[in-house]
């Protein structure tokens, strides 16, 4: 739970006040028949990394807090304590069940990786060009030179001579028929051989887009890259002429990530494969996983840092994002299976301590707890009467 309780106005009387008003009873640890370990109701006890002190000093901060801005409700002309009951809060919320969970957020940048240059192998003149951010998949025209189709196929080898039946076993063949294969022309086996049945199959692609049926293809006219290449921008115009080695487009991978520089004191938070979030510019999150972490270094204020890249596990969500700023969301688990509560909620007991108001049935009884882990506006809590589901006054923001 991450939901933080703002303070409201001004003009409230503290608890001590308010409690010696009221004649309110506090049920302390001991005082009751119900034991503070027993059952449901009893005080849960979780992991806690945080340092007690540390919410100590943030919760009577906070108390202050209240009692300057008036967190706390008031009553006016309170009639002797033996007359007056405990006064229903003005809210109540649901005591929660849950591991409580710190954050720890660092700057990135998301952006499509695997940028590349297409070089051109062919002879003659540029008559088209993809346009900026197009998007072209394996089997798809890339450019094109005096009218005819250069394709874009994928695998990890560029292209470096003629593809035709006679030639050495090689790698590169393995590729054009997997792609052949993964086009839908088949009745071949994939292996590193240009056999008659490969050149047959060269031949119906040919035929399907239009190229002269010869069973060969020439140097240039498919470009292997390893992914769908996504357009960043055409390096030669239309009209232009085609040289063997000129660039031709600019290009990037279609796949996007994250890299952000994370603090060292959090390093032990992103293991690869660790579960993160990534916070867009619109607020929104989407999940992602740490894929690589990189050696310690300074950064430009010399303060300790590591090197983080998260990959997308949704990238769906962004796809149509090109570039941006974006903070990375590191989970950290400061307590785990505990009860928690709004820090809103802890009222300060005259004796020392902090308390809470139980509503059940239209009544009101306040309680003594004992206070653990406090993160994100949320405090762990132990005592008589805590209890998942169980509803415990707050302010009305």
């Amino acid at each position: 739970m991450r939901d933080v309780a703002e303070p409201v106005g001004p003009g409230a009387e503290t608890y001590g006040e308010a409690a010696e008003s009221y004649g309110a009873e506090v049920q302390p640890y001991g005082e009751e028949s119900e034991s503070p370990g027993a059952g449901e109701s009893g005080r849960r006890r979780g992991r806690r990394r945080g340092r007690r002190w540390l919410f100590a000093g943030a919760a009577v901060a906070l108390v202050g807090m209240a009692v300057g801005g008036g967190l706390f409700y008031t009553r006016a002309n309170t009639p002797e304590p033996s007359t007056v009951s405990e006064p229903m809060p003005p809210a109540t919320e649901k005591i929660v069940r849950a591991d409580l969970v710190s954050e720890v957020r660092s700057f990135g940048v998301l952006q499509f990786f695997g940028d590349r240059r297409v070089t051109n192998q062919m002879r003659g003149i540029f008559t088209w060009l993809p346009s900026a951010n197009s998007i072209i998949e394996r089997g798809e025209r890339l450019y094109a030179v005096d009218d005819m189709p250069v394709f874009l196929m994928q695998g990890d080898l560029p292209a470096w001579r003629e593809f035709k039946a006679g030639m050495k076993n090689g790698r590169d063949v393995r590729m054009l028929e997997e792609n052949l294969a993964a086009l839908g022309y088949v009745d071949f086996t994939v292996d590193e051989e240009f056999t008659e049945k490969t050149e047959a199959a060269v031949k119906r692609w040919q035929k399907n887009n239009g190229l002269p049926r010869s069973g060969k293809i020439e140097l240039g006219r498919v470009v292997f890259a390893p992914d769908i290449l996504r357009i960043k921008k055409a390096s030669v115009r239309p009209g232009d002429p085609a040289t063997a080695g000129a660039e031709v487009l600019q290009a990037g991978g279609s796949q996007q990530r994250v890299t952000t520089e994370v603090p060292q004191e959090a390093q032990e938070l992103v293991v690869k494969g660790a579960k993160v979030e990534i916070e867009l510019p619109d607020g929104k999150r989407t999940p992602g996983t740490v894929s690589s972490v990189g050696a310690q270094k300074l950064n430009k204020e010399s303060k300790k840092v590591v090197p983080v890249t998260v990959k997308l596990s949704s990238p769906g969500e962004v796809k149509n994002v090109q570039s941006a700023d974006v903070m990375v969301v590191l989970s950290r688990v400061e307590a785990e299976d505990v009860y928690s509560v709004s820090v809103t909620a802890l009222l300060p007991l005259p004796g020392g301590g902090f308390g809470v108001q139980i509503v059940e049935g239209g009544k009101v009884r306040r309680v003594q707890v004992k206070t653990g882990a406090f993160t994100n506006g949320r405090v762990e809590v132990s005592g008589p009467g805590i209890s998942e589901g169980v509803r415990v006054g707050v302010p009305k923001l």
